[in-house]
């Protein structure tokens, strides 16, 4: 009997020292240097039947982590058209500067008028400052084919960085052309002839306002969102472009200027630069412009890039 009795109290004994051990465990984590230390009882031990949070991350010892998910952001591609406005095309200068800061990609560009010649300069290397350099060298309409053989002597469209096109009208053809290829001082002076500031050019003018027609255009090249930048947009009543206000050629700017100031088709959003307090002769304050453009636009451009993910 006493022999029983010495056995059932050993067993008790070995029971009690085992569910000790089984708390104790419950209450541990085992750390790399192999010893163990008290878990706090707020923090959760991630075991087979906890699921570990979003950003735990459980691997095996000597087992590789994985690679991070790769994220394939596609980017629009951007055509972008340039207005006429004489003098006031130079506020495009800013508008670029802007683009630039902000990374835009660019795919392909257009212009009408002088915004043809910002376009033309801008295809060949996509640097704003090198737009300014170049239109620097204009002093004076008048010398207008000087200024574009010294811009763009030798220099083909094959040569540019992306696609670039301007409209231009036969008068005596009566007829209507989108120009992309050739050479570059040949080509510009069909497309930026417009009385009263430049000259009538081989009985050609540029066009001013078929901007749907540039639109499409620059989406055959792949471009899949058009920019349109208006540097002749108006929010107060704008003087009149020429001293004559009911001459013809005042009716073809206002004209030009009224389609410009709405969304015209084709385009997927506008930048308007709103240059009241400038005129189309007004070379004398291109500093002034630039600074103007680049002022206006800042915020347009900015919610812009939010909107396309930029």
């Amino acid at each position: 009997m006493e022999k029983i009795r010495l056995s059932l109290l050993s067993l008790a004994v070995i029971l009690t020292v085992g569910c000790s051990h089984n708390r104790v465990n419950k209450n541990t984590t085992t750390f790399s240097n192999g010893t163990a230390n008290e878990s706090p009882a707020t923090q959760p031990t991630v075991g087979a039947t906890t699921p570990p949070a979003d950003n735990q991350l459980i691997t095996q010892p000597g087992q590789p982590l994985p690679a991070a998910p790769s994220v394939n952001k596609s980017l629009p591609r951007f055509g972008f058209i340039f207005s006429g406005g004489g003098a006031k095309a130079w506020a495009h200068i800013g508008v670029l500067k802007e683009l630039q800061k902000m990374k835009w990609p660019t795919h392909a560009v257009a212009g009408f008028e002088w915004g043809a010649v910002v376009a033309a300069v801008y295809a060949q290397n996509l640097s704003a400052n090198e737009v300014e350099w170049e239109m620097s060298k204009l002093k004076d309409f008048d010398k207008a084919n000087n200024f574009v053989k010294s811009v763009f002597d030798k220099k083909s469209t094959a040569e540019l960085k992306v696609p670039f096109v301007c409209p231009s009208l036969n008068i005596s053809k009566q007829s209507y052309f989108l120009l992309n290829r050739g050479q570059l001082d040949q080509l510009i002076p069909f497309c930026i002839a417009q009385p009263p500031l430049t000259a009538v050019h081989a009985q050609s003018v540029a066009v001013m306002s078929d901007v749907d027609g540039l639109a499409q255009f620059l989406r055959s090249t792949g471009a899949n969102k058009i920019i349109l930048v208006n540097v002749m947009a108006s929010q107060n009543a704008p003087r009149a472009f020429v001293k004559d206000f009911e001459s013809a050629e005042n009716i073809l700017w206002a004209q030009s200027a009224a389609l410009m100031n709405r969304k015209p088709s084709g385009v997927d959003d506008v930048i308007q630069i709103n240059l009241d307090d400038y005129g189309i002769k007004d070379l004398d304050r291109r500093r002034d412009l630039i600074a103007k453009g680049a002022e206006l636009s800042y915020n347009q451009i900015k919610k812009l890039a939010t909107k396309y993910g930029l």
